[in-house]
């Protein structure tokens, strides 16, 4: 009987000690599921201060507009964050900006508190995350980044020949002004030779899903003046391609074709380069997309050049193209 006894004292211990280590396994899965949710959180968080920083130091001439400017993003990005420039005690999470016209740089801080679910087993109740950001403005002659896969000749090309289908080689002069409709791809018909108006960048190829990739979402390489675009050959008419760019962000009216009204981060202002009859980067442009037909013809308004005068490019806003903002420590 005594035997039997001590059995059951054991058996009673063995079960007191599993429910013990349960408790302690689930505590630690529960805390792993709330450290995997901080992650994820800390990693958008990271998104919104580098975007934050990217478009405040677009406008780092004026530091108060580039403080405006960062926290309107980082706001836009995350509805959570406060818009408050200097307090960072918010439970929903503040956004802190720095902007150094003399260095050129701009430092965004992003901080939120995560309230955890699961690791209060543990004594855990929340925790305080944040993300920082540096980006620096430098001069766009260093590089321009997410250029489109289209180019303009300060010269159009001469057309001549049989039912004006060859080129003669001859270029004339033509000015682009602000708000001046042109075209900026021929369709369907419109080309010749094989040439519709299509470019490439750097070693990449011609082919569809080049072009397609490098309409959506620019070129990820850098093009600097003196640089040589290359030819892509053929109509290749994406026109779904070219509309979704046009309604990614929406359009500046009932009709999408009002580009006087067009702000930054509209998907329809895109920039591209400048080029000679040698194919050599001149300068960068900043245009608005008016249209695309079924024929593949794209219509465009003109907003930017960087080869206009000094006085004609003081007119106007100048985009962020006489810069290069890049990310930085």
């Amino acid at each position: 009987m005594k035997k039997l006894k001590e059995t059951k004292n054991e058996s009673g211990q063995v079960l007191v000690l599993a429910a013990l280590l349960m408790t302690v396994l689930m505590g630690f899965a529960a805390f792993a599921v709330d450290i995997g949710m901080t992650t994820v959180v800390k990693s958008k968080l990271q998104n919104t201060a580098d975007a934050a920083a990217l478009a405040g130091a677009m406008e780092i001439s004026d530091e108060d507009d580039a403080e405006e400017t960062a926290v309107n993003y980082a706001v836009a990005n995350d509805s959570k964050l406060s818009k408050d420039k200097t307090e960072a005690d918010f439970d929903s999470g503040t956004v802190k900006v720095i902007a150094n016209k003399g260095t050129k740089k701009v430092e965004v801080t992003c901080t939120k508190k995560i309230n955890y679910t699961f690791a209060k087993i543990l004594g855990f109740n929340d925790r305080t995350i944040s993300a920082t950001a540096t980006a620096v403005n430098e001069n766009y002659t260093s590089g321009v980044s997410g250029l489109r896969p289209w180019a303009l000749t300060d010269k159009y090309k001469e057309m001549g020949g049989k039912n004006g289908k060859t080129w003669t080689g001859n270029w004339l002069d033509y000015s682009y002004t602000y708000g001046l409709e042109f075209t900026l791809k021929e369709g369907g018909g419109g080309g010749s030779n094989g040439y519709y108006g299509i470019v490439s960048f750097g070693s990449q190829g011609g082919d569809a899903n080049i072009y397609k990739d490098n309409i959506t979402y620019g070129y990820n390489g850098n093009v600097k003046i003196n640089d040589y675009v290359n030819d892509a050959n053929g109509n290749k008419n994406v026109k779904n391609v070219i509309e979704n760019l046009m309604t990614q962000s929406g359009d500046t009216n009932s009709d999408g074709t009002d580009y006087s009204n067009a702000k930054k981060g509209n998907s329809r202002v895109v920039t591209v380069p400048k080029i000679n009859s040698d194919l050599k980067v001149i300068g960068f442009a900043v245009i608005y997309i008016k249209s695309v037909d079924n024929q593949g013809y794209i219509t465009a308004n003109f907003l930017y050049d960087t080869t206009w005068s000094d006085a004609d490019k003081e007119a106007h806003y100048d985009w962020g193209l006489n810069s290069n903002v890049r990310l930085t420590n």
